[in-house]
């Protein structure tokens, strides 16, 4: 089987069994569908059985995260790539209809990671067709540019991987002390640092940006996973220098990736580091009333005023005082799994590129 389409799903109505629907249409010889339901809605599951054929399996299960749903998708699929779809967007059948050929011509090719094309972008003011600039490039360092240079939301995540590279990153992902709503960005990281992702010439996928149109309701549903994390709603204000560390300690020590050298590593690191530490300079984050606002804020402007230079030991350091507010296990989990993951390097993280 050359393409596994994976739909994980919650929401139930019209408009979500219409996707789902569409999504089925799809399987054939060169293509499985799975659809795996964890609405605990008993009239969308009865509905949606009935779209089961030879090449598409429909899986109903109990309300479960979003994290488990995507993870044990996974486990099902048998193609030689995957594509993750969600059922509040749209993808385009023609481009669909075109991906088993280009699997067929570049699959076989270990430096090809995946597979993309062109994007909508839903938002109420209208819509943009975006592509990501070279991500179908040889070089690891230029092809993690390109993602950085488009400002808007993740939709390089709905692309066509290899399945081998999505198990490793979902174990990889799994295995993070603290699930948070800027991992699918680290996860696409990561992916583009294992290898190319060649552009097919289709329209894609549209993206509907919904309550993430909104800084306010897109805060809170980035507030939603620190609270779920059992984390107070101030820790909100580190959200992108968590992830610019995040990130850069990855890139700098983790074992998912093909086998680089510190000095190539590096400057991959710095870019995603300065551009994270750029949001975290200039975006502002809601606390949501939290007692905690004060401490967090001054935390925070102390990190602004430090020198050109930040080591890695000095961000978790403030990281893990911050948690520690919320939670002493919880942050004694995070100090654990990141000080063992930075402790096989020690460099220093530039602000800027």
């Amino acid at each position: 089987m050359q393409l596994s389409i994976l739909l994980p799903t919650n929401r139930h109505g019209p408009a979500t069994i219409s996707r789902i629907a569409q999504v089925c249409s799809w399987a054939s010889s060169d293509i499985e569908v799975i659809v795996r339901d964890n609405s605990g809605n008993p009239e969308k599951r009865a509905l949606i059985a009935h779209f089961c054929d030879k090449h598409c399996r429909i899986i109903s299960v109990d309300p479960c995260s979003s994290l488990e749903n995507y993870s044990e998708i996974l486990r099902l699929a048998s193609g030689d790539f995957v594509f993750y779809v969600a059922d509040d967007d749209q993808c385009f059948d023609r481009a669909v209809r075109a991906l088993p050929n280009a699997i067929d011509f570049h699959g076989k090719d270990p430096s090809v990671a995946g597979f993309t094309g062109t994007y909508a972008l839903e938002t109420p003011q209208g819509t943009a067709i975006v592509n990501y600039k070279n991500t179908d490039s040889a070089d690891p360092a230029t092809r993690v540019a390109g993602y950085l240079n488009y400002p808007g939301p993740n939709m390089l995540f709905y692309s066509v991987v290899r399945r081998s590279l999505v198990e490793r990153m979902t174990r990889c992902m799994n295995a993070l002390p603290v699930f948070l709503s800027f991992h699918d960005q680290i996860l696409c990281l990561l992916q583009l640092l294992n290898g190319k992702f060649v552009r097919i010439p289709h329209l894609l996928y549209a993206y509907d940006l919904g309550v993430w149109g909104e800084a306010e309701s897109a805060q809170k549903c980035d507030a939603e996973f620190y609270r779920t994390a059992g984390l107070d709603l101030a820790t909100n204000k580190l959200h992108w220098l968590i992830c610019g560390f995040e990130g850069a300690a990855l890139v700098m020590n983790s074992d998912v990736l093909p086998e680089m050298t510190s000095a190539k590593r590096q400057p991959i690191a710095d870019l995603w580091f300065s551009m994270m530490f750029a949001r975290f300079n200039n975006h502002v984050r809601l606390t949501f009333g939290s007692g905690l606002a004060a401490t967090v804020d001054k935390a925070c402007d102390e990190l602004r005023r430090a020198t050109h230079q930040l080591t890695f030991e000095k961000i978790l350091s403030e990281i893990c005082g911050i948690l520690a507010l919320s939670s002493q296990d919880r942050a004694r989990a995070y100090f654990d799994f990141w000080s063992e993951m930075i402790s096989r390097h020690h460099p220093l993280l530039r602000k800027s590129a």
